[in-house]
């Protein structure tokens, strides 16, 4: 073996590192049904391009068994890219067609920043997750 087969000092050898699913612990979904029938899905981590379609199958689940109300804890969010804003739109289109109310739960500049900045804050209500 000769120094070029081993990893940089101070670097992690990647090439054993969770070659087989990197992306399993960048988002976590948990989901609850309150006394009232509102549930709420709450996400944890990152929505990016790879991780947005978990959510998104997880969203759809729940409209389809259409809930008085759905809400979706954002509060453990720390990255919202845009391919996770086109999930949050898709659920706002798709929730109002099933008359299930919406709301979300942004009390991060980390989500509410890219709401603010794309213009599409006003399509959701919002709420600080500490009045339902």
């Amino acid at each position: 073996m000769t120094t070029s087969d081993l990893p940089a000092e101070g670097q992690p050898d990647v090439s054993t590192e969770g070659t087989e699913a990197p992306f399993d612990d960048v988002i976590t979904l948990s989901t609850s049904t309150g006394q009232d029938g509102a549930v709420t899905v709450t996400v944890v981590g990152e929505v990016d391009t790879f991780t947005a379609p978990v959510l998104r199958s997880s969203l759809d689940t729940q409209l389809e068994q259409q809930p008085k109300e759905l809400v979706i804890d954002l509060s453990g969010v720390q990255f919202l890219g845009s391919a996770g804003l086109a999930v949050l739109v898709e659920t706002q289109k798709s929730a109002r067609s099933r008359e299930v109310d919406l709301r979300l739960i942004a009390t991060t500049r980390a989500v509410t920043r890219p709401l603010e900045v794309t213009g599409l804050i006003d399509l959701f209500t919002i709420v600080d997750g500490t009045a339902r």
